[in-house]
């Protein structure tokens, strides 16, 4: 009986040591390596996650969930401390998020860093480990946006149950039965619409010849366009050449002018008045011409009275 319960217990102990060496092995663990612990800061809830819960980085376990506590203040957070292996590269540029894992709700810290080079990640003052900042993303940051995305998805449904009133709705079946008029009268002007390009193009061929009429018109018109402005031009110069003999003839004769100006103008009235009297004369033997053609060739007798005297 004593050696049963021997062998029972040599077996039970062989069972967990090649479990504790198979869980070491699967977690790429061993147990001599050095470790380091960090904090971080959740500002929100961080249901799911639990001490001892592994902690990734990379999609890699590197450490596990050692502390969780709630800090009070406005706004509260929970601090988490976690234990890594030094071999993680930790620094300035790593951050921590919450990472869920399937659809159980149990949560995880995953570790990332931005690329680059960046310093080494020191103890704040007051903090017992280095602080390692929190982002979040995935599913932690639709979550966290969830009361936004919530409110924001209320205000749209309200607008939209306004939008779809009573008034509204009749507006908008009186557009729709608007657009089907405006569709089947488009459907009865298919073939105008059809028949339209060949109308344009006609119309674009039309204008073409029109324009090489023009064109043509406007080369046989240059030759007498260009005659025409040299013709204007040479009587443009015959002008300024007139105008110039006068100035010169009237700078030359400028005193035999004012003579003029002042004793043959005075004489115009009276030279005018004889000119007048004379016309006159002239008509009267006109006149009597046409009334007594004869007088030309005969010539009356003078008065007899006189003739005896």
């Amino acid at each position: 009986m004593g050696n049963r319960n021997f062998v029972v217990g040599i077996f039970v102990t062989f069972a967990l040591g090649a479990m504790v060496v198979l869980t070491l092995w699967l977690s790429g663990r061993q147990g001599n390596e050095a470790t380091s612990t960090y904090s971080m800061f959740f500002e929100r809830d961080v249901s799911g996650l639990m001490l001892g819960g592994p902690v990734f980085y990379l999609g890699v376990e590197v450490g596990n969930v050692t502390r969780t506590q709630i800090i009070a203040g406005d706004p509260m957070s929970v601090r988490v401390d976690i234990e890594v292996l030094d071999s993680t590269p930790v620094d300035t540029g790593t951050w921590a998020s919450l990472l869920y894992q399937g659809i159980t709700g149990v949560a995880v810290i995953n570790l990332s860093g931005d690329p680059g080079m960046n310093l080494p990640l020191k103890t704040p003052p007051g903090e017992q480990h280095p602080v390692i900042e929190v982002r979040d993303s995935g599913l932690a940051a639709v979550l966290a946006n969830a009361p936004v995305i919530m409110q924001r998805l209320d205000d749209l449904l309200e607008r939209a149950s306004l939008v779809l009133g009573g008034e509204n709705r009749e507006l908008i079946t009186e557009t729709l039965s608007n657009l089907e008029a405006v569709t089947d009268s488009l459907t009865d002007e298919a073939e105008g619409f059809a028949s339209l390009p060949a109308e344009i193009n006609t119309t674009l061929a039309d204008i073409r010849s029109g324009v090489a009429l023009l064109r043509e018109t406007v080369s046989e018109m240059r030759p007498g366009m260009v005659s025409s402005v040299e013709q204007l031009a040479s009587a443009s110069e015959n002008l300024a050449r007139l105008t110039d003999r006068l100035e010169s003839w009237t700078a030359d004769n400028d005193q035999d002018v004012e003579v003029f100006l002042s004793g043959g103008l005075g004489q115009v009235p009276d030279l005018i008045a004889d000119t007048r009297a004379a016309l006159r004369e002239v008509e009267k033997l006109m006149r009597s011409l046409r009334e007594e053609p004869s007088r030309l060739i005969y010539r009356p007798a003078e008065d007899p009275a006189e003739t005896e005297r």
